[in-house]
């Protein structure tokens, strides 16, 4: 059964600060990418690329309702 498995640099619960959290994601013990949360952005590497993807927190936002499943919140 494949599943994935995430993994953070910094825990527990905290403000992110000048330095990024970083969440690498596995799929099937395979690396899919690493995607990086600060203050001003996000960024997503995708695994054994170049380039990385960069949005605001604005533009996340759009997307995020635009293009994700509505799921009643739990947080």
């Amino acid at each position: 059964m494949s599943g994935y498995n995430v993994n953070m640099t910094k825990i527990p619960w905290l403000e992110v600060g000048k330095s990024d959290v970083i969440f690498h994601i596995k799929r099937d013990d395979e690396k899919l990418g690493s995607l990086r949360v600060s203050k001003g952005h996000i960024v997503w590497t995708p695994a054994n690329r170049q380039f990385s993807y960069w949005l605001n927190w604005k533009d996340f936002d759009k997307i995020a309702i635009n293009n994700g499943q509505p799921r009643r919140a739990y947080f």
